[in-house]
């Protein structure tokens, strides 16, 4: 799963609500498979568009800022086509302006035209991370996911109960459209950790309660914000630190995970049925 029959891309989705770390979960990811011999590139489906910041230094433009009023060829998508630590390859889909438009479309017309030029392809890429917006999963959001681009996802979490119940929405779309006879699962939550008190059981039980397993628990560490105060990930930045090996772990797990099976949610659950999961470490 997850694997483009055609070319042998590992195409990944991480989905995770707005804040929860997504974005440095994806590149650090990114980072580690680098370094265990991979050709990665990073899209940013986010339209705050700083998925590649720590791999390329600084925020980007976007390709939405390119393309837009042009007639695209090539020329327009290798403009903005990044390369960062590593050699690794990012580009941001963008977004219009706050109250100027559906930020989802423009994720929408961004994949359109990588895949139309066939870019992954020509940039020899042997994984693909897309980093997706989560909060909400309208057309745009959705499109790695609805459009076979990324058959296999994680869900980053963590063990606060609004957080896991904002999942849902990951959760219903995946069930929808498994019912619709698209190819998508989800691989595994990845428990990106505040610190809370008992946080891992409390994932664990919300986990076994859905029936999609916990791929991995990611530690809270000053470590990580340390690196992204000097514009990089923990990889490049502290790359003999203990978080920095948590992240080489993770980017392990998901680089055996290629002939392994996704799973549809067997339960959604409801806000108070997450609250008594949390209940019982309080």
């Amino acid at each position: 799963m997850g694997q483009d029959a055609k070319n042998g891309i590992r195409m990944i989705a991480i989905y995770g609500k707005a804040g929860i770390g997504k974005s440095t979960v994806s590149s650090n990811l990114s980072a580690a498979l680098s370094t265990m011999g991979e050709k990665v590139m990073q899209v940013g489906c986010d339209p705050k568009r700083d998925s590649i910041a720590t791999l390329c230094g600084k925020l980007m433009p976007t390709l939405l800022d390119e393309v837009r009023g042009k007639i695209v060829g090539l020329k327009e998508i290798e403009s903005v086509i990044f390369k960062g630590y590593n050699d690794i390859l990012g580009i941001e889909c963008g977004g219009p302006s706050p109250g100027k438009g559906c930020a989802g479309k423009g994720v929408d017309l961004a994949l359109e035209l990588l895949s139309r030029f066939n870019i992954f392809e020509k940039k020899g890429a042997s994984f693909v991370i897309f980093d997706v917006l989560g909060d909400v999963v309208c057309g745009g959001f959705s499109k790695p996911m609805r459009s076979g681009y990324a058959k296999e996802m994680y869900q980053v979490v963590s063990g606060e109960v609004l957080t896991l119940y904002q999942a849902n929405s990951i959760f219903k779309a995946v069930t929808r459209l498994s019912d619709l006879g698209v190819e998508v699962g989800i691989a595994g939550l990845i428990n990106n950790m505040r610190g809370m008190k008992d946080e891992e059981k409390i994932v664990e039980d919300f986990a076994s309660a859905i029936g999609i397993p916990v791929t991995y628990h990611i530690p809270r560490s000053k470590t990580v914000q340390d690196a992204e105060f000097d514009g990089k990930t923990v990889i490049e930045a502290y790359p003999e630190s203990e978080q920095a090996d948590r992240y080489r772990e993770l980017a392990k797990k998901i680089q055996d995970n290629k002939d392994k099976p996704t799973h549809i949610p067997r339960n959604i659950l409801s806000l108070g049925e997450i609250w008594e999961i949390a209940a019982k470490y309080v």
